[in-house]
């Protein structure tokens, strides 16, 4: 598999795909990629996953995948790169222009900072560097994604913008090692009440960390927070 492939590192956990089902029920969704072998992963996934057949698109190329795109209005699409034909951009930029423009998740190399650029000025809802698309950091992302936030990488940010500027490093995030450890809990999966009877802390307590969290990693919710926590290695996956 060459460099910047697609390459799901953890295993599917029964929990990680009753997630998946619940997440993506409902919904319809165009996938286009160059690699043949991810889109029969993505197939077989679709028809295993969910009792009745999910609205599902498969797509090698940008021409087809814009007729897909067009003749199904999907809620999602998934761009993978590289594609057999055609320009990954051009494709979603065509598909944000549509009346019923889908949310994107585009999964590509952050080394073509170019690429990236464009993914953030259409905008593309997630955009995420291959060396991170395992199946948790997915699942994860199309949360946040079809939940109506955006996601981007870290790896693809601070390539984009000068360190000291990027909301998500690890330095300007200054994080308290109490606000690691409700941050660590809130990726568990805890509520509030949860982690304050763990921390043994009040309840207010618990709430104000919380949102301390949130405003210094710059993220909408506890969803979000938990996403940007796992990709920058600030706790490890639980």
């Amino acid at each position: 598999m060459h460099s910047g492939a697609l390459s799901l590192q953890e295993p599917a956990t029964v929990s990680g795909c009753t997630q998946l089902a619940g997440l993506l029920a409902g919904t319809s969704v165009v996938v286009v990629c160059g690699n043949q072998s991810v889109l029969s992963l993505v197939f077989i996934a679709g028809v295993v996953l969910f009792p009745k057949a999910l609205p599902l698109g498969l797509s090698t190329c940008a021409t087809h995948g814009l007729a897909l795109i067009r003749s199904r209005q999907p809620q999602l699409l998934v761009c993978i790169e590289p594609l057999v034909e055609g320009d990954t951009m051009a494709l979603i930029c065509q598909a944000k222009n549509l009346l019923a423009a889908p949310k994107v998740l585009l999964i590509c190399n952050s080394s073509d900072s170019r690429l990236f650029r464009k993914a953030v000025e259409v905008p593309c809802e997630g955009i995420l560097d291959t060396r991170s698309a395992d199946a948790a950091t997915i699942l994860q992302v199309l949360q946040v994604v079809l939940d109506g936030g955006t996601y981007r990488d870290p790896s693809v940010v601070g390539g984009l913008h000068n360190r000291n500027r990027c909301p998500w490093s690890q330095e300007r995030l200054s994080l308290t090692a109490r606000e690691r450890q409700v941050l660590q809990l809130i990726v568990q999966g805890h509520s509030n009440r949860e982690i304050s009877q763990k921390l043994h802390l009040g309840l207010s307590t618990v709430k104000t960390h919380v949102a301390q969290l949130l405003d210094k990693m710059e993220v909408r919710d506890r969803t979000q927070a938990a996403v940007q926590a796992i990709a920058l290695k600030l706790v490890p996956w639980p």
